[in-house]
């Protein structure tokens, strides 16, 4: 007896624990977005009172005013969405045709091809940085949409996602298919893609993410205020010698809006394409 109300208290212990941690973790990743909107309607004056306040004493609404008045942000914000949609559409594309080739196409050199494709996903992004900037600017593509959108459009990541999720089909799918006399397009485009909603959901999740809060591409490749997308608009209230950091706040806390409603709407599939296609090899 003893040994068993011990036992049941250890457990609600461990629970206890293990909720605290995640509370913790939770409020760490939390308390700087919830700081940021604070700020942002605070006074800068207020900002940096001791002790630090948490709530503006007045709402100060003037810096979101302040911030779409210095910058062109309907620019800015045509700008990042053409360039994101235009991506997303075709790294799923890219990505789609890619893992079915790579998966259910046999031909000479394809296993030894996505090895390659894994060794380059190791890389880190600023081995490629200026030789890519060298080849867009031999092409004459600096500060246009083609230097945003052409560099950005191979996922290798996604590549891998994809192919992995494919390997898990039955290949009876195809088999059928090919009774019914489909061709290799309508088995694709009919058969396989429609299965692999819940990895394209995943993919085209993270790349809009990563597309959304792009900054250190963009700032290199764009040089007029006609081509610079929000986060690169966000850090231009950073100057030498004065930062407007209300405005600055303001700025950011609207950027982020797209990207957590996308990540709320898009997260069981997210969590469904990591599940399907781990573990998945042949």
């Amino acid at each position: 007896m003893h040994s068993q109300k011990l036992r049941k208290i250890l457990s609600v212990l461990t629970q206890i624990i293990i909720y605290a941690i995640l509370f913790l973790l939770a409020a760490s990743t939390l308390l700087p977005y919830v700081l940021m909107v604070s700020l942002s309607f605070m006074a800068e004056f207020e900002m940096y009172q001791l002790p630090p306040k948490f709530i503006p004493t007045i709402m100060r609404w003037s810096n979101y005013i302040e911030m779409w008045q210095s910058q062109p942000w309907g620019r800015y914000i045509f700008n990042t969405l053409f360039v994101t949609v235009v991506v997303l559409l075709g790294q799923l594309l890219l990505v789609a045709m890619g893992g079915y080739a790579l998966a259910r196409m046999k031909f000479p050199g394809r296993d030894f091809m996505f090895k390659v494709f894994i060794l380059f996903m190791m890389l880190p992004g600023v081995v490629t940085l200026i030789p890519g900037f060298i080849i867009l600017n031999s092409l004459g593509w600096v500060d246009t949409f083609m230097a945003l959108i052409v560099p950005s459009l191979g996922n290798i990541w996604g590549l891998f996602l994809m192919r992995q999720y494919m390997l898990s089909l039955p290949g009876s799918l195809e088999d059928a298919g090919r009774i019914d006399g489909a061709n290799r397009w309508q088995i694709f485009w009919k058969l396989i893609l429609p299965l692999c909603k819940p990895v394209l959901a995943t993919v085209g999740t993270f790349t809009f993410l990563s597309m959304w809060r792009s900054f250190f591409w963009p700032l290199i490749v764009t040089r007029s205020k006609e081509m610079r997308v929000i986060e690169v608009g966000v850090a231009m209230f950073s100057s030498q010698y004065v930062t407007n950091i209300p405005a600055q706040l303001a700025a950011a806390t609207l950027s982020s809006i797209p990207m957590i409603l996308i990540y709320l709407f898009a997260q069981k599939w997210i969590v469904q394409g990591i599940k399907m296609t781990a573990g998945y090899d042949r």
